[in-house]
């Protein structure tokens, strides 16, 4: 099988781009405007032009201010882009108010959620506490009317010993006493013995065998995404089948391939990450995809914020494959840690090879 490569595409120029996504906001088809913005920025990422048309569309105060800022490194003096700044600053500063409110109420009321549960909590312990002293004290109380029997039983057979006694006393007196017969003790015998003497003599009594308690079953171990953490080497990795689909990361060279078993079907440049952000090596699988995501660096302490990511397959943590718009300088490290692919064989991989589990093996 011969190993394709990544080619050119003819696409429209950015000028027309550009026309085409005015009229498209003027229609209120926002959405369609902003796929024809990024398709600008991607052919020509030096036009500020692109970069100040999607601050107009973009879906949040701080991404318009992104790309706003980008225009403004592209156009430093204009004057378009100036007043594009200003207008993006009052939308930013007209929006935290709200957002600091509903963040107040949310935690409000998650304060509340929790101090109700602890009241809960509290009250149906001191119910149990409550129900538990009522029955010890109940169980360590006499009950009257056996009190009352045991007592009537005690005192009958005290007056019948005394009337048995003063009986006794009054036959001794009137009959003259008699010799008495000395007993002879039994002999001992052991309780093999005594079972052999006959039927009416005492049997050792039989011991009931306790049944063994049943030995709980291990809970299956969970096998991780991650695999090896310093592998170093290509080639197809163990494990992986003879037809199986998986895909090599060669950080040196900065290229992806893609492999059914030993032949190598796509090769292709990628970005990974700079010496300050390096891309994770070893061997994993694809655990989490999306077709399209908003990465937001600013979570993780960076300062990028990128809207409608392509094709993100992510193979370790918040390390991914996926497509980009923003650079086209693949071949070299440009990357926070993901491998940067264009966005036409990231499809390609996304659409056509790569499922969930796919074998990713990075390494030097």
């Amino acid at each position: 099988m011969s190993v394709m490569t990544t080619s050119s595409i003819s696409s429209p120029p950015v000028n027309l781009l550009l026309k085409q996504a005015k009229t498209a906001v003027q229609q209120g088809h926002r959405q369609q405007a902003r796929r024809l913005l990024q398709q600008a920025v991607r052919q020509n990422p030096q036009d500020f032009r692109g970069w100040l048309w999607l601050a107009t569309v973009a879906q949040s105060p701080q991404a318009s201010l992104e790309y706003i800022h980008r225009a403004e490194m592209l156009a430093p003096n204009n004057g378009t882009v100036e007043k594009a700044r200003r207008w993006a600053e009052k939308r930013l500063a007209r929006s935290q108010p709200a957002e600091q409110n509903s963040i107040s109420g949310s935690m409000a009321s998650r304060n509340w959620l929790k101090t109700g549960r602890w009241l809960v909590l509290t009250l149906i312990a001191l119910l149990l506490l409550g129900a538990g002293a009522i029955a010890a004290w109940q169980y360590f109380q006499p009950n009257e009317t056996e009190t009352v029997a045991k007592t009537a039983v005690l005192n009958s057979s005290i007056a019948a010993a005394s009337q048995k006694d003063s009986l006794a006393v009054a036959v001794a007196t009137a009959v003259p006493a008699e010799p008495t017969a000395t007993s002879t003790q039994q002999p001992y015998a052991p309780a093999k013995a005594v079972a052999n003497v006959g039927a009416n003599q005492p049997r050792p009594t039989w011991t009931v065998t306790p049944t063994p308690s049943p030995t709980p079953t291990p809970a299956p171990t969970i096998v991780p995404t991650f695999i090896s953490p310093n592998n170093q080497q290509s080639g197809r990795p163990f494990g992986v089948g003879a037809h199986e689909r998986w895909i090599d990361v060669d950080l040196s060279t900065q290229t992806l391939t893609a492999y059914e078993g030993d032949t190598a079907v796509l090769t292709t440049l990628i970005s990974s990450g700079t010496s300050d952000h390096p891309t994770v090596t070893g061997q994993f699988r694809i655990w989490l995809e999306y077709e399209t995501q908003t990465m937001d660096g600013r979570l993780l302490g960076y300062d990028y914020y990128l809207e409608d990511v392509p094709y993100v397959m992510y193979f370790f943590e918040d390390y991914a494959l996926h497509g980009t718009y923003w650079h086209n300088n693949f071949g070299t490290p440009m990357s926070h840690g993901c491998v940067n692919m264009t966005i036409e064989d990231a499809g390609w991989i996304f659409n056509n090879f790569a499922t969930i589990g796919t074998m990713v093996n990075v390494h030097n």
